[in-house]
């Protein structure tokens, strides 16, 4: 009744010509009673009847929080609810309302301030007005000075992405979390960027983010996995330990290059495929040059039952240095007992029938192409392959088939004379006679 009654008094003044008469905070106060809380209308005609037509909140110079307090206080009915005074708001922003709700911090009237963000979404949320896009409302420009801050953005998004899943953008929800990632890690937070990144959407970018950030820090994260943060990243973010072992692996390889390291690590990570590439190509014959064969044999047992998970690698590659290991090693400085050094070159027999027919098997598959120093690493085994065979070691074995090994030049033309001699000798020797 009384919005009506201060609504008519209005109308009653402009009939009368009186209404420039009222002060313009006189008229304001009356068009608020009136329920009335944008437009202040004037009246037209002869000078001294005429009065002037304003907007309330820009004639008072009202923030954007009262302006819409205008519209909660005044524009809206005790049984409505919150929801009817952003609606209105909402509405008028589009027609007369100059006021834009802007955030207190800048004049940049394309930013709009977090609290009427947050007031849209539970108006949405009431079927008041369309949905807004979340990541829309939280960006960091919305709420601080400093667009690079993302901290706040993200706890807020993840606060209220399950109680407005349908204004949810997954695109927008995935860039935040990469760019508050980026910037923790930047201020080095490193172990709080792979918190963030646990956020993302999609598992396969979840899973290279994450393991491109501690392939960075790897250095920071020692080799055992009860101590931090090796134990805070598989407990408590449910990291694979795999991805950890994988990423010191790579910093092994690619900072410290202790390729020996490198290995283990892998190993460790059951990566036995990239494993077994490292040793074939790079230590293993490193190892057999320098003659460090402890080394060579504890990154062989490594392996395990791995091994047979990459066979068809393994028997061109693992399988030959191990057994040039059995070829090399002497069963005397392993067990004295007679039947341990039977069995001893039993293993080394078999090792060298199995080299004699893999080694020209992976010359000819490679085409001869071998690095540097793993082509002088096969070249090592098949002479100590071929001297074995040709002092008559193995004599039940055909030692024609050495000239198939990977042999230089000036070794195959020894080992021929070698074996011619030896040839001749027996034949001028001629069969043994009994007594």
């Amino acid at each position: 009744i009384m919005a009506e009654d201060m609504a008519g008094q209005i109308d009653e003044w402009r009939k009368l010509c009186v209404l420039s008469e009222v002060t313009e905070p006189i008229r304001a106060l009356y068009e608020l009673c009136a329920g009335k809380v944008g437009i202040c209308e004037g009246k037209k005609g002869p000078v001294e009847d005429q009065a002037k037509t304003f907007v309330i909140s820009q004639r008072f110079g009202l923030e954007w929080e009262r302006a819409f307090g205008l519209r909660l206080w005044y524009a809206t009915r005790a049984e409505e609810s919150i929801e009817a005074a952003v609606a209105q708001y909402y509405d008028d922003m589009g027609s007369d309302e100059p006021i834009k709700p802007v955030p207190s911090f800048t004049k940049d009237a394309l930013r709009e301030d977090i609290l009427w963000g947050l007031l849209k979404l539970f108006a949405a949320h009431k079927d008041e007005i369309p949905f807004p896009s979340l990541a829309d409302i939280i960006i960091p420009r919305n709420i601080t000075d400093d667009p690079a801050d993302f901290r706040f953005s993200f706890q807020l998004h993840n606060a209220l992405i399950h109680l407005f899943p349908t204004s949810t953008d997954q695109e927008k929800s995935d860039r935040l979390s990469h760019d508050f990632a980026t910037q923790l890690e930047s201020q080095g937070e490193w172990l709080w960027s792979i918190f963030a990144l646990l956020h993302l959407s999609d598992s396969e970018d979840r899973r290279k983010a994450i393991q491109n950030t501690l392939g960075r820090h790897a250095s920071s994260i020692p080799p055992d996995e009860t101590a931090f943060p090796f134990t805070h990243l598989i407990s408590d973010f449910k990291i694979p330990a795999r991805w950890i072992w994988e990423a010191k692996a790579l910093e092994a390889r690619s900072v410290s290059q202790d390729y020996v390291q490198e290995i283990t690590y892998l190993q460790n990570a059951n990566n036995w495929y990239e494993a077994h590439q490292t040793l074939c190509r790079i230590v293993g014959p490193q190892c057999i040059i320098e003659q460090d064969y402890d080394t060579l044999a504890k990154l062989l047992d490594g392996f395990g039952e791995g091994a047979s998970k990459i066979a068809e690698e393994w028997q061109y590659g693992g399988e030959i240095y191990e057994d040039f290991l059995d070829l090399v090693k002497d069963p005397s400085l392993e067990n004295e007992q007679m039947e341990e050094m039977e069995k001893s070159e039993k293993d080394s027999k078999a090792a060298v029938e199995r080299l004699l027919d893999t080694l020209p098997s992976l010359v000819q598959d490679r085409k001869g192409k071998f690095d540097f120093e793993e082509g002088i690493a096969i070249r090592e085994i098949a002479s100590e392959v071929a001297n074995a065979v040709a002092k008559g070691a193995y004599e039940d074995l055909d030692a024609s088939r050495i000239l198939q090994l990977p042999l230089t030049d000036v070794q195959r033309r020894r080992l021929s004379a070698e074996m011619s001699l030896k040839r001749f000798r027996d034949v001028m020797r001629g069969p043994s006679t009994s007594r």
